[in-house]
């Protein structure tokens, strides 16, 4: 559904838009839902967040509607509330909608566009390929426990770690983290699983860099995938970089396939932060 949206040069940065239909907006609020963060409030059908989290997701403004006030009022707000936090204005803005209008309207005022994202979907009416690690445990942990993991194979901070830790505590869908482990209870790979509804989201899937390419990713997406589906899962979806070529091979092994996408824009200033 997706034109190659790595062939576009971040100066030539022309984002495809899409029709919205029922299944996208739903995965798109369901991803919202499985990243929400304390830190946000709703400002004239945008959504501003912003979490002390290395991620942009949890710190950036997404459209929910659209709007009654004028574009440059709404800039103003935004603005002035980012600065009272301490973080740069960030948008994060989808090839769904709802507000068509609104990405040429910031790149009219040299707003920048940058780190392009695909979500990629499944259907789970089909069976998944059995990918297998001889030898390897697949347990639920806790919040603190995964978010644990996961920063230890990340390499993450220790602020980073408890901001992750509190995120999915404060969670009120369901999810599932699950880490794969050695026989000598060593984790070597971490991956969250979201249900809302028929619709699962899989998140935080890492892997330690000492233990790839030896099939523990596709494994625990296995594990993920079953119990979700095990659970009443019908529909599964998931986000990763457009230049992440290797993870979206993985994911294409289950069927999943790229249905729209998202990116940033941010005045030049803040590209990148």
């Amino acid at each position: 559904m997706l034109e190659n949206l790595a062939a576009a040069a971040p100066t030539a940065f022309t984002p495809v838009m899409q029709t919205r239909d029922a299944l996208l907006a739903r995965i798109e609020e369901a991803a919202l839902n499985a990243t929400a963060v304390r830190e946000q409030v709703f400002y004239d059908g945008w959504l501003l967040r912003c979490a002390p989290s290395p991620a942009r997701r949890m710190r950036s403004i997404n459209i929910l509607g659209l709007s009654t006030r004028a574009l440059d009022d709404r800039l103003a707000y935004c603005h002035g509330w980012y600065a009272r936090t301490g973080q740069p204005v960030v948008f994060r803005l989808t090839s769904i909608g709802p507000d068509f209008g609104l990405d040429h309207a910031l790149a009219e005022r040299g707003y920048e566009g940058y780190d392009r994202t695909c979500v990629m979907r499944a259907d789970l009416t089909a069976a998944a390929p059995a990918q297998v690690v001889e030898g390897m445990q697949y347990r639920d942990v806790t919040p603190q426990v995964f978010a644990a993991e996961v920063g230890r194979l990340k390499g993450a901070s220790a602020a980073a770690v408890a901001e992750h830790t509190a995120r999915l505590a404060g969670l009120v869908v369901d999810a599932m983290p699950v880490v794969a482990c050695t026989p000598d209870g060593t984790v070597v790979a971490a991956g969250l699983a979201v249900l809302e509804d028929d619709l699962v989201g899989i998140f935080d899937v890492v892997t330690d860099p000492a233990q790839r390419r030896q099939g523990h990713g596709a494994a625990l997406v296995t594990q993920l995938l079953a119990r979700a589906t095990a659970r009443g899962s019908r529909h599964a979806y998931l986000q990763v970089e457009t230049d992440n070529i290797a993870a979206r091979a993985l994911y294409a092994r289950f069927g999943f396939a790229d249905c729209y996408s998202y990116w940033y824009r941010s005045l030049p200033a803040a590209v990148g932060k």
